[in-house]
């Protein structure tokens, strides 16, 4: 059992299709393009009779708990200061340490790219091995007394730290994409698993690169109108956005030395996981090869 009071549930609702290809997923959402609306209704009917349930523990959170305060419902059906898409990350987290992937919770050793989120702070209390960081370049900040800063791009994690790690709408931020890839595999145990989200353009394969790294100490190239998400460390500035990933990102997962990238798409309304134009939260997935086995 994930945690401890876990009470697994008899028959969740919940369609959760793997994608390892572009084409594959344009079939199946050309395919249900004509109910896709239809999906979501009765996903927010059922959430409002019913309620929904932890992702991870199955305990029980009342209909009259869950608010929306927007109707794209990947950032607005928030419970406790989770949305719909951090749901999907725990319950993909849930199901590969109950298949045996990853170690139970008690054990398990997970960095997260964030520290001061209602996130963070949920998985800080479950996790015993939780290591959480926030992007704070200024050497002179006095929040570096506080809270631990990494840089994605160079980590300072030893090899093989981690059993895994969770990166949830920061990969979209970073001004060097393969250089972040490869330095969270460095520090993932062999085996260890990569998952999160970033806001994917699902119908393309090309990213789409709004700014450019131009060194150390100098301003981004922007090459589009300048996209700022909410960064929780500049809560009134924001963060820049460099790139919006397309289905290429699989391929950088693979270049930067990852096995079997590929993304979960997620939908349910007995966990409270609901996308916006799509039913589906599409969250990305990727593992760390392991050692091959001693010769002879």
């Amino acid at each position: 059992m994930v945690c401890p009071g876990a009470v697994p549930l008899a028959s969740p609702i919940l369609d959760q299709r793997t994608y390892r290809h572009q084409a594959a997923f344009q079939k199946d959402f050309a395919a249900q393009w004509p109910d896709l609306e239809r999906q979501v209704r009765t996903s927010l009917r059922l959430m409002a009779l019913n309620g929904i349930r932890d992702p991870l523990t199955d305990a029980p959170i009342a209909a009259a708990d869950l608010q929306v305060v927007g109707p794209n419902f990947r950032e607005s059906l928030q419970h406790d200061g989770l949305v719909s898409r951090q749901r999907a990350v725990l319950l993909l987290l849930r199901q590969l340490i109950e298949a045996g992937q990853l170690p139970l919770l008690e054990s398990l050793r997970l960095y997260c790219p964030e520290a001061i989120t209602l996130f963070a702070q949920r998985l800080r209390g479950l996790v015993a091995h939780y290591q959480g960081s926030e992007y704070l370049p200024d050497p002179q900040d006095p929040r570096r007394q506080q809270v631990h800063h990494d840089d994605l791009c160079t980590l300072s994690f030893a090899d093989a730290s981690f059993d895994a790690v969770i990166c949830n709408e920061i990969l979209e931020h970073v001004y060097d994409l393969p250089a972040a890839l490869r330095s969270m595999r460095r520090v993932l145990v062999p085996g260890g698993a990569l998952l999160g989200t970033v806001p994917f353009a699902y119908g393309q394969a090309a990213s789409t690169v709004k700014a450019v790294h131009r060194g150390r100490g100098q301003e981004p190239q922007l090459l589009s109108e300048p996209e700022f998400h909410g960064d929780p460390v500049q809560p009134g500035q924001g963060s820049l956005v460099y790139r919006i990933p397309g289905w290429e990102f699989l391929d950088q997962l693979r270049e930067a030395g990852f096995e079997d990238p590929r993304i979960e798409a997620i939908h349910s309304p007995t966990y409270g996981i609901l996308g916006a134009e799509i039913p589906w939260i599409l969250v990305f997935m990727a593992q760390r090869p392991p050692d091959p086995p001693p010769a002879g």
